[in-house]
């Protein structure tokens, strides 16, 4: 059995602590683990082989950096952009059909949490027969209150799905409740085989175009790209519209387990709700409040102080501050319509970004000026580059930085600083096997990641 994981959603709705380019799936909600890397660990509990990840090309070395601290092996496939979980799950299957076409390929979403695991182990345990046989396994989960923002199956005695029913409103979810159906957990169980063919019937020009990119995949350090181009000719559409609400073999097993689809504020609200204190506020971070009720703050470093709140939201970041009404969490859709038509950074961007050397994180920036901090892994090295519109000061605040400028090449320890000129080459590297942090200050007339030259770099970037 082969676990999937699908780590390509964006979690748009958990802005702005999530954002395009540092989805919640790398965000830690709960406990010390990200959700991904939760789902990692469950997946190396259900499966003996190494989990394969399908995410997108933009988050490949948040991919590899998860993969790499949760201390399991797996495999990486990138697209260049998000197709939606049709196109990845066929990804999966040609992938795994070369060597075993009835492999059965279990598909964990990378954004959930469920505990505990034994229970997962179960339910998969027990419909692997049906999987085996060519069904198409779905996973259920008794309702605890009526959702509109869960799917809902709804089943026979023996299993046989009836029907799905996507995201309802509050009242047809009641009335689906009453009627016995179950909340869609979003996990799937199926062969390799027993997919593509379905795709075949359903949607064959999906298939055809990722059969096109997966036949003229490229290996590219840990990752295996597929082909541009081929991928982004395929349909944009999830697993349930394109092969399970028109397939006829669809079984459902009961999952006993505590299971949260983290994809909203209220979510997350819930998760938290042992946390609240006597007025139902929730808080995390740097926080105190007088005479409020019903209020959810998330802050990290500054100070957030509030009279009088009554069910309100407060997000606040190092670059963004959300304020919501409770009972308007779940409709945040035309404001994040309005952040990309103003093309806002804050939408894709978070302040930290990681690359594969570690990662840089603005503090501050104005006309002329960005100041940063650069944590560099032990081993990891920066390409060898040069900037033509900027100079930048260096200050080792901790560990030991070999330095390349020109044609020097030098160690600075920690309180040392060095001056890089404008079109001057040079390197920072960590050669030591402790975290190097440095102060990184910069000032020109663009300071872009356009105004970028590099002549050397292990990671292949140009």
């Amino acid at each position: 059995m082969q676990a999937v994981i699908l780590a390509g959603g964006t979690g748009s709705r958990l802005w702005p602590l999530s954002r395009q380019h540092y989805p919640k799936q790398f965000l830690t909600l709960d406990g010390e683990a990200s959700l991904l890397q939760q789902c990692l660990h469950r997946a190396a509990r259900l499966c003996q082989r190494p989990a394969l990840l399908i995410g997108q090309d933009e988050h490949r070395f948040l991919l590899a950096q998860q993969l790499q601290e949760s201390g399991l092996e797996g495999q990486i496939i990138l697209e260049p952009e998000g197709r939606n979980t049709a196109a990845s799950l066929t990804l999966a299957a040609l992938a795994c059909i070369e060597d075993t076409p009835d492999e059965l390929l279990l598909v964990l979403p990378a954004d959930q949490r469920i505990t505990p695991v034994e229970a997962l182990l179960q339910a998969v345990e027990e419909a692997k027969s049906a999987a085996q046989q060519g069904d198409f396994c779905v996973f259920g989960l008794t309702p605890s209150h009526p959702e509109s923002g869960y799917g809902y199956i709804l089943a026979q005695q023996d299993g046989r799905v009836e029907r799905f029913v996507e995201k309802p409103a509050v009242d047809k979810a009641a009335q689906l409740i009453q009627a016995g159906a179950l909340w869609n957990s979003g996990l799937l169980l199926c062969r390799a085989d027993t997919w593509l063919e379905a795709v075949e019937r359903q949607q064959p020009e999906l298939l055809k175009t990722c059969r096109r990119a997966w036949g003229q995949r490229q290996r590219d350090l840990d990752f295996i790209r597929v082909q541009p181009d081929a991928f982004r000719q395929s349909p944009s559409i999830s697993i349930d519209y394109a092969v399970l609400e028109h397939e006829q073999r669809r079984h459902c097993t009961r999952l006993a387990a505590d299971w949260q689809d983290l994809g909203s504020w209220e979510a997350l609200a819930q998760l938290k709700a042992d946390q609240a204190d006597e007025h139902g506020c929730q808080i995390q971070g740097n926080t105190l409040l007088q005479s409020c009720r019903d209020t959810l703050i998330f802050g990290e470093q500054r100070l957030i102080a509030g009279v009088g709140l009554d069910r309100l939201l407060v997000v606040d970041t190092p670059d963004a501050l959300l304020l919501a009404n409770r009972d308007q969490m779940d409709s945040f859709a035309p404001l994040l319509r309005r952040l990309g038509e103003q093309q806002r950074r804050e939408l894709k961007l978070h302040p930290r970004a990681y690359r594969p050397w570690g990662w840089h994180e603005i503090l501050t920036e104005g006309p002329g000026f960005k100041v940063k901090t650069l944590s560099i892994k032990p081993g990891e090295s920066l390409s060898l580059q040069r900037h033509q519109h900027r100079t930048e000061h260096w200050i080792v605040l901790s560990g030991t930085a070999q330095i390349t400028r020109g044609d020097q090449c030098f160690e600075l320890e920690a309180n040392a600083s060095t001056f890089i000129a404008c079109g001057e080459r040079h390197r920072l590297q960590n050669a030591t096997d402790e975290a190097l942090l440095i102060l990184e200050v910069q000032s020109g007339e663009r300071l872009d990641e356009e105004d970028i030259e590099r002549f050397e770099d292990r990671y292949g970037r140009t």
